[in-house]
């Protein structure tokens, strides 16, 4: 004989079984969290479903005879019969603690996406800072915006390889990331002083951003035209003042856009950009030369045995002995 269920043990019975619910949802949050790509998030939930749904199939497996007599005689065993009376709205004050617990579960799940919604928004977990590496491509008579018109240049293209920072604004639901200085890695200064002697120029960094209107992540600068009867520089005509473009893609992480680019070299060429996160998550990230922080930057290690390295993975060895540089007058003196 069985013990007949208690009221208690009932309730403790479905307490059991809404914590294995919130087990869940936290199971799925960690894998959202962990995962990369979403075709991993797809096979996550399939593993997920399958060892969710072990248990059940082992004990249909049982009921019906295909692993033990005594095992089937177990799932079939009547165990109890207790009918619980249902509560009334308004009887007790069950009702509202059961209609509360709802709301606080409501408002918890609404409240975690909405804030995940807005930081995805904000571009705060995507990569903060890049490095772009494009190939020797040159084109010649360049069309480079000046106040007396177009100047013709030849731009190489290799001229804005570096570190590109994100400026905290969007552009079709993707970060705008902005080209830094080469020596020191800081803002291009675009504004000019008010007393102009020396009729100086600012510098327009470039920078890469997302176009919908062609379905690819591209690279521009706002000085620089593809041909004189480009109108993209106006509003109207298009938002999209591209030099280098990816293949169609809907990606939001730069980084993972795959297969080549198309260069403008006065025709359309096809060529490779090498885009990679300069955010660290271990030391190896930093070559080894340095200390991975918090922030994902790199500290690198400063004088150690005569050598200091830089760079942002610490990449760059300088010893000390190539800090001095003899002229050839100085050393025949």
């Amino acid at each position: 004989t069985f013990p007949e269920l208690s009221y208690k043990q009932f309730v403790f019975s479905n307490v059991l079984r809404i914590g294995m619910g919130y087990l869940f949802l936290i199971n799925v949050l960690l894998i959202l969290w962990k995962a990369s790509d979403v075709m991993q998030i797809f096979f996550d939930f399939i593993a997920l479903q399958f060892i969710q749904h072990l248990d059940n199939v082992a004990f249909s497996l049982a009921k019906m005879s295909m692993l033990s007599a005594s095992m089937k005689a177990a799932t079939t065993r009547r165990y109890f019969r207790t009918e619980f009376k249902r509560s009334n709205p308004g009887q007790s004050g069950k009702s509202f603690f059961f209609v509360v617990i709802y709301l606080l579960n409501l408002s918890g799940l609404l409240g975690g996406m909405i804030y995940v919604s807005m930081k995805q928004a904000n571009g705060d977990y995507q990569c903060k800072s890049i490095t772009a590496k494009f190939r020797e491509d040159i084109w010649r008579n360049a069309l480079v915006v000046s106040s007396g018109g177009y100047e013709e240049r030849t731009l190489m293209y290799s001229y804005f390889n570096g570190e590109y920072v994100q400026d905290g604004n969007m552009h079709d639901g993707r970060p705008i990331y902005i080209e830094r200085r080469k020596f020191d890695g800081t803002e291009f200064d675009t504004t000019l002083p008010s007393k102009n002697l020396l009729n100086t120029t600012v510098k327009i960094p470039a920078k890469f951003q997302y176009c919908s209107s062609i379905r690819a992540w591209v690279f521009m600068h706002d000085n620089i035209r593809k041909s004189r009867r480009d109108c993209s520089s106006r509003p109207e005509c298009s938002d999209c003042p591209w030099l280098l473009r990816s293949e169609e893609t809907e990606v939001y992480d730069i980084e993972e856009v795959k297969g080549p680019w198309q260069v403008w070299q006065g025709v359309i060429e096809a060529t490779d950009v090498r885009i990679s996160c300069n955010e660290c998550d271990e030391n190896a990230d930093c070559n080894l030369n340095g200390v991975c922080q918090k922030d994902g930057t790199c500290e690198c290690f400063d004088d150690v045995e005569g050598v200091t390295f830089f760079g942002l993975h610490c990449e760059v060895i300088l010893e000390d002995k190539c800090r001095t540089i003899v002229g050839g007058k100085l050393r025949l003196s």
